[in-house]
């Protein structure tokens, strides 16, 4: 599928959205419970790869 500049640009707003509520739920997560490591690594590894798409449509963007 083909987006548009401004399809991009709303994608990316959204998923910075989503990493910057990943990124609380986790310290939230952290906080209430430190013992459920599985848990609390797997929310990790989600941010992980939702972080390096965001870098990859900004890096999109900017070229």
């Amino acid at each position: 599928m083909i987006r548009t500049h401004s399809e991009d640009r709303s994608l990316i707003s959204w998923l910075i959205m989503q990493e910057r509520v990943l990124r609380l739920w986790i310290e939230e997560a952290l906080a209430a419970a430190p013992a459920d490591g599985r848990f609390i690594a797997e929310l990790e590894n989600h941010h992980d790869w939702l972080a390096g798409q965001i870098a990859r449509l900004q890096q999109r963007n900017a070229a």
